[in-house]
This record gives structure tokens, sequence and C-alpha cells, in this order.
């Protein structure tokens, strides 16, 4: 991979700017610029989140009030301040690079980093995924046990690609009996339209972890907010870090402790020799998680180690290897396996594994598909946080950060079934743990 390096002063890495590879694009002319924690007696630069806003202001907006023209004011921008990221101490700003070099010289400002593409987690290549995941041992019986718990009662963010719901057969698919009825909506879309997804990603997820015929949590409800990009290439799935620290920060001081998330993107590697970190991001993520939102992540497709990649490496974020139904069925004298999807990472900070192979699930335009990768792994595990908050709701309301929900799922799962892909013990430090449904 052929590297450019611009070198901004004060930054605590340097912007590699990939010629070559799609996995590490760079968006131009945006940058994400976190500053320093004011002294004591001054008026901070970015001004913390306003409690009394909680719930009032449009998903993807900051809480404070603050003025983003009054921010390009006080750093004397030529560009403009996109958004304010008030649970971070930072902003995204549409600026040249010559800007950003500039600003990086500033003694308000921490570090400046430029913005960069997140592809989707689908590895593209019934459901047995939906059976196995009612079972505590590695074995299929044709059904699904979605009784007596459903989710009813819990949100489920979902922050992909959208839901189409203006098609009849997509809006079916999440419509419950009475009293329920319709479990989906779209909260937001970042290209300022409708959410509907053209692209398939936001749909599948969704449908996994909520669906009427796919879903682990059948009465859950499912808020859908579009974060991939429209332009310049319509329908093609990717999103930025920014547009995701926007979603992560209007999380982190508007909902409820036990709302749970499903962010099925990140970084990909080829041959598992770079290391993609965004401290920006992650931040964003622990902000929420530490308000007591569940953020439940992918763990990538690329069969590398978490700990290289942003958010997988982070403690706050509940990742989720895949699995796959190779050695479910072997016959005796054998003793039946769930087996790493060959795709998976591995790494210390996989929580669990689940279902991420030949995965049934709706495509965006209400038909069945069959997927495979980690993206559909993380929504299982989503569905079944959605049980586990509606069993135990008071402890999920009132946790004060998500650390404690995410050790209690923890421990109600099986430890030592999953293999590595053929076979044999996973890689030193990844814990063998399915998790599934069993409320």
């Amino acid at each position: 991979m052929t590297v450019k390096r611009l070198a901004l002063i004060g930054l605590t890495t340097a912007i590699a700017i990939s010629t070559t590879s799609v996995y590490a694009s760079f968006v131009k002319d945006s940058y994400i610029v976190t500053f320093k924690k004011s002294a004591k007696m001054e008026v901070p630069l970015i001004y913390p989140p306003n409690k009394m806003n909680r719930g009032k202001v449009p998903f993807g907006e900051h809480s404070s009030g603050q003025s983003k023209e009054q921010l390009a004011d006080q750093l004397e921008l030529n560009g403009k301040v996109l958004s304010i990221y008030d649970t971070i101490n930072a902003a995204n700003i549409e600026m040249t690079a010559d800007e950003a070099h500039k600003l990086s010289f500033d003694k308000r400002v921490l570090r400046v980093q430029q913005d960069r593409v997140l592809t989707s987690n689908l590895q593209n290549n019934p459901g047995w995924a939906l059976d196995r995941l009612d079972e505590q041992t590695p074995a299929l019986d044709n059904t699904y046990n979605d009784t007596p718990n459903t989710g009813a009662g819990r949100t489920i963010y979902i922050l992909d690609s959208g839901l189409d719901l203006a098609n009849a057969n997509v809006v079916a698919e999440f419509t419950s009996p009475p009293p329920v009825g319709n479990r989906a909506s779209v909260i937001w879309d970042v290209n300022g339209g409708t959410g509907a997804d053209c692209f398939g990603h936001g749909t599948q997820v969704a449908s996994v972890a909520a669906g009427n015929t796919y879903g682990a949590a059948k009465g859950a409800t499912i808020i859908a907010a579009k974060i991939t990009n429209d332009t310049p290439i319509p329908c093609i799935g990717d999103t930025t870090i920014s547009t995701s620290i926007d979603a992560f920060n209007w999380l982190a001081t508007n909902v409820p402790a036990g709302t749970i998330v499903n962010w099925s993107y990140g970084f990909r590697d080829t041959g598992c020799s770079n290391t993609f970190i965004d401290i920006d991001l992650e931040a964003s993520i622990q902000a929420a998680h530490n308000a007591g939102v569940i953020v439940v992540v992918s763990a990538g497709n690329d069969a590398c180690d978490t700990a290289n990649y942003s958010p997988t490496r982070i403690a706050e974020a509940f990742v989720v290897g895949a699995t796959s139904q190779n050695r479910i069925t072997l016959p005796p004298p054998l003793t039946p396996e769930d087996e790493k999807a060959w795709f998976s990472r591995t790494g210390s900070n996989i929580s669990t594994f689940a279902p991420g192979e030949s995965v049934l699930a709706l495509d965006f335009d209400g038909t069945q598909t069959t997927l495979n990768g980690t993206s559909f792994a993380a929504p299982y595990i989503a569905g079944i946080f959605a049980v586990a908050c509606q069993v135990a709701a008071p402890f999920c309301d009132t946790a004060t950060s998500a650390a404690p929900l995410y050790q209690a799922l923890r421990n109600t799962g099986q430890i030592g079934t999953v293999t590595n892909t053929g076979g044999g013990a996973l890689p030193a430090g990844t814990t063998s743990r399915f998790i599934w449904k069993q409320w």
C-alpha cells in the first residue's frame, strides 16, 4: 500500500492519506478537531451538554445550544463548522488541508484528524442461525423459541443504511398484532431524505435484530438512523467517522439508560498489517456507554485481531464475532461445535460469538436474502440484549454505565463452545463464548 503522510504538528498521530486502499479512504476537506480542556474560570471553547435539552434536540445535533457560526468565528476559520460534539469536546469542520495544518498549531487544539470512510461489516459470498440462537449447546431443532419474552418495551437504534417504510413488505416485518402495531421508524437521514434503504444492509441488520420472521427480539422497537452517504455514489453503503460521531454524541445525551444501539461498521484491513485507530470515534462511543447506552459492534470481517482497530479494541463496545454451522452437524462420536467463521476477527475484546454465516434476513426491497458477516452476528446480540432488558428492566433502566449490563449478559453465555475455523482452540486471548436466548 502506498501511503503519503501529512504531518500536523501537535497531533498525537500523523494523518495517513492512502492512494490505493479503499479501506483507509479519507474524506476531502472534512476534519475532526478535538480541543484541550479549558482552564478553571475560562469559558470553554466547546460548551458542555445541557441536561435541560435532553430529548429535545433533533437527532445528530448537539444539546448545548452553542452556535456553530460563533465557534467558527472564535477559531477564525475560513471553513465551516459542520457539527459540534459536546460530549467529547470536539467539532467536525469543513476546511482545506492547509487550514487544518494551520489550526493544529492553535494552543487550544489537542488534535486534528481527517475524517475517514467506514465500511459495513458485510461479507458477500433458515435459518440455522436463528435456530442455533435459542440452544444452549451447538444443536438444531428446527425451531426458535420467541416466548415468553420478545424484547417488548425495549428500543434498538440501528445506525446503518436506513429502512424503506414505504415498502409494505418491510413494514410488515416490523408490525406486530395490536396493541403493539408498527414497531419501526426512521429518526434521521444524514442526506436529508426519508431514510429509505437502497443498499440493503440497514434493513438486513434491523430484521435480524427484531424482525417478525428473522429477528431475535420480535417485540422490540426499531429506530433507524441512516448514516450512509448517498453522495457522491448513491446506495454504496459507506459512512464516515464524523457521521457516526454525530449519532453517538446525540445518543449519549438524549436516550435513557438501557437503550441498545447496533453499529455494524468499521475499518477493514488487508493482510492484518495495518492499525486503524480513531480516538474521537472511540470517545463518542465511550460517552454513550458511560450514559448507560448499550453499544453492540460487529467484530469485523478481515480475520485480524480486534486489538488493532477502532472501536473493536475498546471495552465500551460490546464486540461480536461470527460463527458458522460447519461443525454443528458433526457425526458421532464427534461432538458438535460452534466454528468461528473464517472471516471473523478474533481477540481479547470479543464479548461473544453469534451466528454470522448463511444468515437469513430481509432485504431492502422486502425479499428474503442470505448473508455472511459479523454485521449480522451483532444484531442477534442486540436482540438478545433487548430480551434480557425486558426481563431485568429495573437493572437496565437505572444503569449509570453499560459496563454492568455487558458483564451480566456475558455471565449468561456458554464458555468453551466456540472453536477455531476448522476446529481446535481459538487464538490465545479470544474468549470462546456463545450467548443464547434463554428467557
